[in-house]
């Protein structure tokens, strides 16, 4: 991979040089130009010993100032990595005195551009795997035929999406992003990704899927409640979308629950919920709550929030729980509107239904 130089990089490999050397240095490119330097009067102009330092890979030495040419006094070295010239670097002084931090000098720039030639590979990565995951999760058909001609391992699998959400203000985001990373790389999983501002999404393949979940109760012990988590169904490869929009489902109702991670599987209601008509569930919520008033749905609230507790609903709104049960409307608003009302497996499908379609 070609590094491009910027400026902005000429400018920061100058300053840590002239920090360690104490000379002033310039950056200059292959044409001659000085692109950075910490005599800033200096930058724009043309360098041509420079220019000939570049064009024949050699040190170019100038013993004089020479107005004319653009030079002063100094030693100017080519940066070549991989046969190439990359640039020039030279050094302002008396050759004699500052030619003795030629190779410091040039070990300083050869480390900042390999750490920066690998920082834009690990870009390059990056942003590659995120378009597969957004066309795989947005169902661009084109882009998933192309990837499935060419990685034909991929297509052949069954996938997992797992949807990760961080709170507003959580701290360890950037720790969960790397954890999140880290795993997937051990794992050999190469289909994620990181959605700004504040979402990492996981196409786990079905056959390392046990080895991936077994991570979750330390990332729980870790970092909830800073993040909540969602499970999509498994899924073929070319219904990966499907997974995703099931997995983002269970992250809201995560986030509802209060609790760091929900599976789609277990939310058959929600599904069946999720799926009605905008029309058909307000048709609904118009049928069943029209004789409710504001403070039977401020109740209904409570109620719900506490997960079906008529205690705890009571202890919130200051009144025996006997009197909450018992005194009229109580009794109908708490059971009979509900359209279920047993076992408490079925709390947050109860829940669930009156998000939709009654609150």
């Amino acid at each position: 991979m070609k590094v491009r130089i910027t400026d902005e990089l000429a400018q920061q490999i100058v300053d840590s040089a002239k920090a360690v050397v104490g000379w002033n240095v310039n950056f200059i490119d292959c044409q001659g130009r000085i692109m950075a330097s910490t005599d800033s009067g200096r930058i724009g102009t043309y360098h041509k010993a420079g220019h000939v330092a570049a064009r024949t890979g050699q040190v170019q030495t100038v013993q004089e100032d020479c107005l004319e040419d653009g030079v002063s006094q100094g030693v100017n070295y080519p940066i070549i990595m991989g046969r190439q010239v990359l640039g020039v670097v030279g050094i302002t002084g008396e050759p004699a005195v500052v030619g003795q931090y030629g190779f410091l000098l040039t070990k300083i720039c050869e480390v900042f551009l390999k750490e920066y030639r690998l920082s834009q590979e690990a870009f390059s990565e990056e942003e590659h795997r995120s378009r597969q995951v957004m066309a795989l999760i947005y169902h661009d058909e084109d882009t998933v035929q192309q990837l499935a001609e060419e990685q034909p391992e991929l297509a052949g699998c069954q996938y997992v999406a797992a949807v990760f959400r961080w709170h507003k203000g959580t701290r360890q985001a950037g720790d969960f992003r790397q954890q999140l990373s880290e795993t997937c790389q051990k794992l050999g999983m190469t289909l994620y990704t990181y959605i700004y501002p504040d979402t990492f999404v996981i196409l786990v393949p079905c056959q390392v899927y046990p080895d991936w979940a077994r991570k979750l109760p330390r990332w729980k012990e870790w970092f909830y409640p800073g993040i909540s988590a969602g499970i999509g169904t498994e899924e073929p490869f070319y219904r990966i979308h499907e997974s995703y929009r099931f997995a983002k489902m269970a992250l809201q109702a995560a986030a509802d629950r209060q609790v760091f991670c929900v599976h789609a599987d277990d939310m058959k209601l929600a599904f069946l919920l999720q799926s009605l008509d905008g029309a058909v569930r307000r048709r609904y919520c118009r049928d069943i709550c029209q004789h409710l008033t504001d403070s039977d749905i401020h109740l209904l609230q409570i109620y719900y929030q506490q997960n079906l507790s008529i205690q705890e609903t009571a202890r919130i709104l200051c009144i025996h729980k006997n009197t909450l049960q018992y005194r009229p409307r109580s009794e109908d608003i708490l059971r009979c509107r509900i359209p279920i009302y047993c076992h408490p497996s079925l709390v947050y499908e109860i829940k669930i239904m009156m998000i939709y379609c009654v609150l």
